[in-house]
């Protein structure tokens, strides 16, 4: 990897340990951006939790029997979600590094995907929902995506341009990095 003054090594502190120690094996690393969210960071898992345990605690301290069943009902359906967040959880890039060569998407210490800039012939932004999210494009119809959780996506997507070689964004990415 690049020495300790090294931009690129700056932000390895937020990856976790099995990302971290990959990072370390890898040359030429040019940056490094770490996914900020967890799985539990999850709608679909926390406000149910989060829900179960409010209203149970005031369904209990009041003696509101209703407040409490709702109460477990919502702790059921947190439950009942966790498997199902875990699984989506496992195709999501928990840091993202771009080296002189090429882009990885790491997910817990594995590569899930990874592009020679020779092969990446865009990059471009899709929102779905208010969610932004950018894609890496390589020549054989695969892409790596770049969630909005990820650090410092601008700067991420600015380089991975200039690291692919690609023209500047056209006028109607108005606001767009790179």
């Amino acid at each position: 990897m690049t020495d300790d003054n090294s931009p690129a090594s700056m932000p390895a502190e937020a990856l976790n340990r099995a990302d971290a120690a990959l990072v370390a094996t890898l040359d030429a690393v040019v940056s490094v951006h770490a996914n900020e969210s967890h799985w539990w960071n999850n709608a679909s898992f926390a406000l149910p939790l989060l829900g179960c345990i409010v209203l149970v605690t005031v369904g209990w301290i009041a003696g509101i029997d209703e407040a409490f069943g709702f109460g477990l009902f919502l702790g059921v359906v947190a439950l009942l979600m966790t498997p199902v967040v875990l699984v989506g959880w496992r195709g999501v890039a928990t840091a993202i590094v771009l080296t002189r060569d090429r882009a990885l998407a790491l997910h817990d210490g594995h590569v899930m995907r990874e592009f020679p800039w020779a092969e990446v012939v865009a990059i471009d932004r899709a929102e779905t929902m208010g969610n932004i999210r950018w894609r890496i494009h390589s020549s054989d119809g695969q892409h790596l995506t770049i969630d909005g959780e990820i650090a410092d996506v601008e700067g991420l997507v600015a380089q991975a341009r200039t690291l692919a070689a690609l023209p500047a964004p056209a006028p109607t990415d108005a606001g767009a990095p790179g």
